[in-house]
C-alpha cells in the first residue's frame, strides 16, 4: 500500500512539474525580428525577384500584440527636397511626399496564430484600408531553427504578395 501511495505521489509531482513547464513555453514568435530577404512575385514573366539586401524592416511580437515598420521597395527612399511654402505645396512637391512616403509600411495591433497562420488584427496603421480591416491579415508562417522565421502570403494573396525572411535579433 505505501508502494502504491508513493507511486502516485511521484506521479502526481511529475504531472505538476510537466503541466507547470508547458504552461510557462513562450511562444516561438516572440521577440523582435529583422527583414533579410523578400522574394516579389512577378505579375507579368513568372518569375520571382530575390532581394537579399531589402530596405530596412523590423517585425516586433509580445504576447499577443505585433508592430511592424518597414520600407516595401528595392532601393532606399530619397528625401524630398524642402518645400518653398510648406502651407501651399505645389503638385509637384506633393508628388515628391508621396513618392518618398508611399513605400513606407507601419502597422500595430493584436495577433493569433491557428496552426501555422498568423492572423493579425491592426488596431493603427499608417494606411487607412488596413486600419479599418474587418477581417484579420493572414499569413502563413515556418521556423527555421529558433531564429529563421518565414512569412508566406496566404494561397489567395501569394501571386501579389511578397515570401519575406526575417532574423531574429532578440
Amino acid at each position: 500500500m505505501k508502494k502504491i501511495l508513493f507511486f502516485t505521489a511521484l506521479l502526481s509531482a511529475c504531472l505538476l512539474a510537466a503541466n507547470t513547464a508547458f504552461a510557462q513555453k513562450k511562444n516561438q514568435l516572440e521577440g523582435v525580428w529583422k527583414i533579410v530577404e523578400v522574394i516579389v512575385p512577378s505579375q507579368s514573366t513568372g518569375k520571382d525577384t530575390t532581394i537579399s539586401t531589402p530596405q530596412p524592416g523590423v517585425l516586433i511580437f509580445t504576447k499577443g500584440y505585433y508592430s511592424i515598420i518597414a520600407i516595401q521597395s528595392g532601393r532606399a527612399r530619397t528625401a524630398a527636397e524642402a518645400p518653398k511654402d510648406p502651407q501651399n505645396l505645389t503638385d509637384a512637391e506633393k508628388i515628391a511626399r508621396f513618392t518618398e512616403w508611399s513605400p513606407f509600411v507601419a502597422n500595430s495591433g493584436t495577433y493569433e496564430i491557428k496552426g501555422s497562420t498568423i492572423l493579425r488584427h491592426p488596431i493603427v496603421a499608417k494606411s487607412v484600408d488596413v486600419m479599418n480591416r474587418q477581417d484579420p491579415l493572414a499569413d502563413d508562417f515556418s521556423l527555421e531553427g529558433a531564429n529563421t522565421l518565414r512569412i508566406i502570403p496566404a494561397a489567395d494573396r501569394a501571386g501579389i504578395r511578397p515570401k519575406v525572411k526575417l532574423i531574429r535579433l532578440e
